[in-house]
């Protein structure tokens, strides 16, 4: 069950964690100071605009007073939700568990590969590097002239700033976690 999030609550944190008066808050948001008491007592729903000129005056970004607290803590991307794409053999299943603001940085992926089924890559970012977890079956890792076979239970790491490929080399499905992180 989602419930709204408590901005009059967050904008009260935020305000009385910066010592900030109701008075103050109103002089530098242009909000005035009845409207502000009522959004703090959640006795009226403010406009998108307001709470900008709130953040703003608080220094914070409009997120962090539209964001529930009690649902900051768990972001979860249910299972039917997640994003799947395919290898080009189609014998590859990659489902995207990557929550979409992160993926400047970080990308998370659930494979499931058919037996011969192949993920090839081209080279990412610089310095960009792949952590392949197999959960079950055996995977065979090429990263540029260097390669490996990975058994159920072994993680590889692996530069992907260069031509790399993914491959099931056994006669049953297998089953791969792939982090891709993107170092700043």
């Amino acid at each position: 069950m989602h419930h709204p999030p408590q901005i009059g609550a967050n904008i009260m944190h935020y305000r009385k964690t910066n010592n900030i008066s109701l008075n103050e808050l109103s002089k530098r948001s242009g909000v005035s100071k009845s409207m502000l008491s009522q959004i703090e007592q959640e006795k009226t729903n403010p406009t998108v605009i307001t709470v900008w000129k709130i953040a703003r005056s608080l220094g914070i970004a409009m997120e962090e007073l539209i964001e529930s607290k009690e649902n900051a803590s768990i972001e979860v991307l249910r299972c039917n939700d997640t994003p799947v794409i395919y290898s080009e053999d189609k014998l590859c299943t990659i489902k995207i568990n990557s929550p979409i603001h992160m993926t400047d940085n970080l990308e998370l992926y659930h494979m499931r590969l058919k037996p011969g089924g192949k993920n090839s890559s081209m080279a990412h970012f610089a310095n960009a590097e792949e952590f392949l977890t197999v959960i079950s079956g055996q995977l065979k890792i090429t990263a540029g002239n260097h390669s490996s076979v990975l058994n159920t239970g072994d993680t590889a790491r692996y530069r992907a700033d260069q031509e790399h490929c993914i491959e099931n080399i056994v006669d049953q499905d297998t089953e791969a976690y792939l982090v891709v992180w993107f170092p700043k």
